[in-house]
């Protein structure tokens, strides 16, 4: 089963001016359809051109697949093609996050998640962006799989920037990075959240949780696509790998953010958490009215040790390796406040 984010399988979808928070967990076959007003999806299959509905990119398990061959004698787009599915839209004080597995593969692609816009003319353009790649071509060679190697990745914004000359830009090219600070590899077969924090006077980069990097100048504005998926880019180097790869996408978020400068009482009203059986022995679950605005969850003994911690909202959580006796459970939301609640463990 999946590693839902959610407590049920739903679309939540709040509509106002300039604000929206939707939730895909592609459980339906096909195109999604229950999306905001205004919005659409759309695919391109410039490199596996046989991925060519929308049944083989969401065939209702509950994922989305964006296929790929390291044959690029098939691909429809000679320059940069994209393999992609684009959601638009969103402007900027949203949150744009997706889990998804086998963004990384070792050579030849970027695995991305970013916000797209051009003015009329197709002179100037918006955008805010994760590229992940293996090896970046501007770093030295390094081992790209686990337990020694490492990912790389750059974080962007550009702001009315120029189609010809790319600049004003804000970027960084650096090696992803675990809470601890330390390079690690997302070639892995594990499931990953890619975070991006769009606000009108800042934008941060997660990748599970783990605050990458932070601008604030030459942020992105206005309304854009979001991007999800592959492009062949010079800087992925060659291809390392052969026959077809998969990335798999467990679920896609925008949740409406608040510019830091603007206080919002709606946001920071007091939340409700539960936390239930408690005792509890094997499995304990956490419910909250507010479970779109959960950041992270985390159990720690009374030591302060923690032990637990999931980047994103889980209502169930096996507990059934924690020994018997009192521990802290902390709920963060993403206007910074926690709840912290006291469990016992039998």
């Amino acid at each position: 089963m999946k590693n839902l984010l959610f407590f049920f399988c739903f679309f939540y979808t709040i509509s106002f001016i300039g604000q929206i928070t939707y939730i895909e967990n592609f459980n339906d076959k096909g195109i999604p359809i229950n999306i905001p007003n205004g919005s659409y999806w759309k695919y391109f299959n410039d490199i596996h051109p046989y991925q060519n509905t929308w049944e083989k990119f969401i065939p209702g398990d509950g994922f989305a697949y964006i296929k790929v061959d390291a044959d690029i004698h098939n691909d429809t787009d000679t320059t940069y093609p994209y393999q992609t599915m684009v959601f638009g839209g969103a402007t900027e004080n949203h949150r744009i996050e997706v889990r998804m597995r086998g963004a990384v593969v070792d050579g030849g692609l970027v695995g991305f998640l970013f916000t797209y816009s051009e003015n009329s003319l197709g002179t100037n353009f918006n955008e805010v962006d994760i590229e992940v790649v293996a090896n970046d071509r501007d770093v030295d060679v390094h081992e790209t799989l686990p337990p020694n190697g490492w990912t790389d990745a750059r974080f962007n914004s550009w702001r009315n920037a120029s189609t010809t000359t790319f600049l004003p830009i804000t970027g960084s090219a650096k090696p992803v990075v675990n809470d601890k600070g330390e390079k690690i590899s997302l070639i892995d077969n594990e499931f990953h959240t890619y975070t991006i924090d769009w606000r009108t006077d800042q934008v941060d980069f997660y990748i599970d949780g783990v605050l990458q990097d932070s601008f604030n100048t030459n942020i992105a504005a206005g309304w854009g696509e979001v991007i999800i998926g592959f492009r062949n880019l010079p800087w992925a180097k060659d291809f390392n790998w052969t026959g077809e790869h998969y990335l798999v996408v467990d679920y896609f978020k925008v949740q409406y953010l608040n510019s830091l400068s603007i206080k919002d009482n709606s946001i920071s009203k007091i939340k409700d958490v539960a936390v239930y059986p408690n005792p509890a022995q094997n499995e304990l679950n956490i419910t909250s009215k507010d479970f779109y605005n959960i950041n992270k969850i985390e159990i720690f003994n009374s030591l302060g040790k923690r032990l637990i911690s999931f980047s994103d909202y889980q209502n169930k959580i096996d507990i059934s390796n924690l020994s018997a006796g009192l521990y802290l459970v902390n709920t963060y939301f993403i206007d910074g406040s926690i709840i912290t609640k006291k469990l016992m463990k039998k």
